[in-house]
């Protein structure tokens, strides 16, 4: 039988839902020594599935170095809903330590109200000038460096949204075919200060599950997930795989199998992974 410390691991990396829930309830010093002992690429699902406070809260009793590693192996968008609820100066303090793209696109993302679609946006998407071509797009979507794309975004000099182009018809294009003659008229664009629950109503939802977002002349900013939606209306909560009424035995069975091997809820941290600490793990950033 593999031993508790790889155990820890695998539940961590397989069920971070179920894991957050169970972090939560414990002391932000005892998640903290467990967010500081297993690598970032494990930690970063588990604190993003964790409630913003209970996330803040374990981000707080870490040093400033593990701290900006976990952030950064977020995404701006993730990161944004654990940072608001940090103190102000150390939230700039770990801002200024996060890499370049990550830390504009976050401060960007902070000067939306909590309850708007701005807030909430992703700005990790592939959006590029008209005049490029589908190769160009096509090797932005091989590098994978954009994050998940559900479509391209044709965007001119100023940023203005033109238009969006799915991966399907990208596909099919000639490698030379410049974006802008391929790029249709997207069927829902929101607001950035639209309230969440009027964007929830929105009609755009019956016909895709991430709708582009914009500000002001248009100028495209990110894009919103209908499940990001609907954790931002839920509190900020991801839920666990029994949250939704399915699966409810195989999920205490995993919560208790955790338990059970790693002693968590009995603050044994001696059967945690023993790792380096995230900030002697430069690959991790």
């Amino acid at each position: 039988m593999a031993d508790p410390e790889r155990l820890t691991v695998a539940f961590l990396s397989s069920h971070p839902a179920d894991a957050a829930r169970v972090l939560e309830r414990m002391s932000a010093a005892e998640s903290s020594a467990l967010f500081e002992r297993v690598p970032a690429r494990v930690a970063g699902p588990v604190l993003s599935a964790m409630l913003p406070t209970a996330a803040a809260r374990d981000i707080g009793a870490l040093e400033d170095g593990p701290a900006m590693a976990l952030l950064a192996s977020l995404g701006a968008q993730s990161a944004v809903t654990i940072l608001r609820h940090v103190p102000e100066a150390r939230r700039s303090r770990l801002l200024e330590g996060l890499p370049t793209a990550t830390a504009v696109a976050s401060r960007m993302l902070l000067g939306y109200a909590e309850d708007t679609v701005g807030a909430w946006a992703d700005p990790d998407l592939t959006a590029l000038l008209a005049g490029a071509r589908v190769d160009d797009a096509l090797q932005r979507l091989r590098n994978g460096s954009d994050g998940p794309a559900e479509q391209i975004y044709v965007i001119g000099p100023d940023e203005r949204l033109i238009g969006t182009i799915e991966i399907a018809a990208l596909l099919r294009a000639p490698a030379g075919t410049p974006l802008g003659t391929l790029a249709t008229k997207p069927y829902a664009v929101l607001a950035a200060n639209t309230p969440l629950q009027g964007a929830a109503d929105h009609r755009g939802w019956d016909r895709s599950a991430a709708l582009p977002v914009v500000e002001r002349n248009d100028r495209l900013i990110g894009v919103l997930r209908r499940a990001v939606l609907k954790r931002a209306l839920a509190g900020g909560r991801t839920p666990s795989r029994e949250s939704d009424g399915t699966d409810i035995v195989t999920g205490a069975l995993a919560r208790g199998y955790w338990t059970a091997v790693s002693g968590l809820f009995a603050a044994a941290l001696s059967v945690l992974p023993r790792v380096p600490p995230l900030r002697k793990s430069g690959d991790e950033r």
